[in-house]
């Protein structure tokens, strides 16, 4: 697939209306966290609804400040430990493990790890995932639905996560790399 047939995939409406689809299956459950919360708490002070509340929103602003350095990232760098913070705060239900030294990085090669991570995190949920200068893996072997691979490929996005995997292919050629995937994760190396 050509860099502009990727850019042309990326605007069309359908992967617009799936990414919509994603994002509003991922933030449901901290929403409806919030508003059962909220109706429970009424109008008296509670302290432990009030948490969960609190909680349940920074939970959710995370989550957006993660979505959001995926797929409208930023043109200036972005700090190594700034990006260590952003994605253990966006997936807080998955654990990261850095085998590099986690280094400043432009805005599109951050997009390319963060989306990776989102996509990895969100097929395998829970599961470890180690993040290394030249990809991101579960420590065990496990094999990413058909859809995502096409996706992957250049292929017409099916479902929300194939639109997901299409936008991380936008993201990769944006920062002048080549997605290969394993039996482990997704990995990356310059054109």
């Amino acid at each position: 697939m050509t860099d502009s047939a990727v850019t042309d995939l990326v605007d069309t409406q359908g992967l617009a209306q799936l990414i919509v689809k994603w994002l509003l299956h991922d933030f449901a459950s901290p929403i409806a966290t919030m508003l059962t919360a909220s109706e429970l708490l009424g109008d008296r002070a509670d302290r432990e609804l009030n948490s969960i509340v609190t909680g349940s929103a920074r939970r959710l602003a995370a989550r957006l400040r993660l979505v959001r350095a995926s797929l409208a990232p930023g043109d200036g760098p972005v700090g190594g430990l700034a990006l260590v913070r952003l994605l253990a705060e966006g997936v807080v239900s998955t654990p990261i493990e850095w085998t590099a030294p986690a280094v400043d990085n432009d805005g599109a090669m951050a997009a390319l790890i963060a989306g990776t991570v989102l996509l990895l995190a969100d097929v395998r949920r829970g599961t470890p995932l180690l993040i290394g200068a030249g990809g991101v893996a579960w420590p065990t072997p496990y094999a990413l639905p058909p859809g995502i691979i096409a996706a992957l490929a250049g292929g017409d996005p099916a479902d929300p996560r194939a639109a997901l995997a299409a936008m991380l292919l936008a993201s990769a050629g944006r920062a002048g790399q080549v997605l290969a995937v394993n039996e482990r994760g997704i990995d990356w190396h310059p054109r």
